[in-house]
């Protein structure tokens, strides 16, 4: 948070996290993700690098 930045609403996933004990098959989201595909069901998505020090883990990025 910048306190100097307009401030924003934030954006959140609606649903309850993942159980970590017991976490769902594929993409962790997948549960709670709008755009959720049968895919991301079955495999977790690759972790590609959009910045320095961030990261994205989802089929749809890029598209």
């Amino acid at each position: 948070p910048n306190i100097e930045l307009e401030k924003q609403e934030l954006k959140f996933i609606p649903g309850f996290p993942p159980d970590m004990v017991n976490p769902p098959s594929g993409c962790r989201f997948h549960p709670r993700c709008p755009k959720a595909m049968d895919t991301c069901r079955i495999r977790e998505p690759p972790m590609i690098k959009v910045g320095e020090n961030r990261y994205v883990k989802c089929f749809l990025y890029g598209d």
